[in-house]
């Protein structure tokens, strides 16, 4: 795969990984080769075959909710490819302003009540302030109790901190708040794409998002990410990552020992030792039979894909399958608009 302008080893130590002898749980090892090869399976048969549930025998994937396998597949990245990410008609400035937004919103359903994406460069106070505003209002009325943004992601720092940079901004409260977030990109435009357009690596572009207060390590790498998916931005998803707090339970879990290894370095280790892995433990794990349905090059399974559905999930899996306690999210069926519940 093109790894553009990619620093190699961005950010974590080349030849710790490239040396390291970690000692690995068996049990969760084996749990986590049949997680990625069962979501993938899942994500065909309902996705791509459009079959009825239910897609597996696995009880665990049956009753609860896991990303899949690729972020990409997911249903908000997937509204972002569609209607940021490949849209023609947006500048390369206000892709990378849309995506920015998009992430701490992270809420497609909300992009499309108000018309987003956005021409920032053409974009003025007054039309936020009337236009925009007049959507969300509506919004509020014809959907009492609507929830703009996503429960996927913890956003309390970016409503904050963008409302106390706006009352510095306005000299006012602003109760919006999505107009909040449309307001701090505005604002922030210039800042947000010259940072973006001057990094020299991977760890810059992070670091000059996570400058922006409310924008944490997490949301940082998951705006990174977003920004990869861009034709024009330099950088992929290749060679940098970022270890959440879900991943680092996840490397806890399959990780008995790191020999050494921080979080990002156990990540790149156990993606570069993916096959060498599979054959120690008889793992059934051929990328052209798991993907069948990707293109040629596109069967792979990346670092980033290791950090989304390998290490977070295995967490939410080994929980449930080892210590008895349940995911948050219960999966809910839809069949001829009637719930099924599985239990």
């Amino acid at each position: 795969m093109n790894s553009k302008n990619d620093q190699l080893f961005c950010n974590v130590r080349e030849m710790k990984i490239k040396t390291a002898k970690p000692i690995l749980n068996e049990a969760v090892i084996r749990e986590w080769f049949y997680h990625q090869r069962e979501r993938t399976s899942i994500y065909y048969k309902k996705e791509i075959l459009n079959l009825p549930p239910y897609w597996t025998e696995d009880k665990i994937l049956r009753n609860y909710k896991f990303v899949n396998t690729k972020r990409t597949w997911d249903k908000e990245t997937k509204w972002l490819l569609t209607n940021i990410t490949n849209n023609d008609k947006l500048s390369y400035d206000n892709k990378i302003l849309n995506s920015f937004l998009f992430r701490v919103v992270n809420k497609s359903d909300t992009f499309n009540e108000i018309d987003a994406p956005f021409d920032f460069t053409n974009m003025t106070i007054h039309d936020i302030n009337e236009k925009i505003r007049e959507k969300t209002l509506n919004i509020s009325i014809k959907k009492p109790g609507y929830v703009f943004f996503s429960a996927a992601y913890i956003l309390g720092g970016p409503k904050f901190n963008f409302g106390k940079y706006l009352e510095n901004i306005e000299g006012t409260t602003e109760n919006d708040m999505v107009i909040r977030m449309i307001k701090f990109v505005y604002y922030n435009q210039d800042k947000i794409v010259n940072g973006v357009k001057s990094s020299r690596n991977q760890l810059e572009v992070f670091e000059h998002l996570k400058s922006f207060s409310g924008i944490g390590d997490f949301l940082a790498y998951q705006i990174f990410i977003d920004l990869t998916y861009l034709a024009n931005f330099p950088f992929t998803e290749l060679n940098f990552v970022i270890s959440g707090p879900g991943c680092e339970r996840g490397i806890n879990w399959i990780f008995s020992n790191r020999d050494g290894m921080n979080s990002e370095e156990c990540l790149f280790w156990f993606t570069i030792n993916q096959n060498n892995i599979a054959e120690k433990y008889n793992e059934h794990w051929n990328m052209d039979e798991i993907f069948h349905f990707l293109p040629k090059e596109e069967r792979v399974y990346t670092l980033m894909d290791m950090e989304n559905s390998g290490a977070c999930e295995i967490d939410k899996r080994c929980r449930t399958k080892f210590n008895n306690k349940r995911p948050k999210q219960k999966y809910h069926y839809q069949s001829n608009n009637i719930e099924l519940f599985y239990n």
